[in-house]
């Protein structure tokens, strides 16, 4: 899974982006309160520990 994948799921559960950093976005999801920064390496594969966090705090 690529970094564009886990942004659009991350889009597609309810988050929605709230600031461009330097490396990263952070995305917010307004029912949960849930905040995450996904980096903008968008081709790159996720790491695969780092892919299990973010889709278990996205809620995959």
């Amino acid at each position: 899974m690529n970094w564009n994948e886990i942004r659009r799921l991350a889009q597609k559960n309810g988050f929605r982006l709230v600031m461009h950093g330097k490396k990263h976005d952070i995305y917010r999801n307004d029912k949960t309160g849930m905040t995450i920064q996904i980096e903008r390496h968008w081709s790159q594969e996720v790491r695969p520990g780092l892919m299990h966090r973010l889709k278990k705090q996205i809620g995959f």
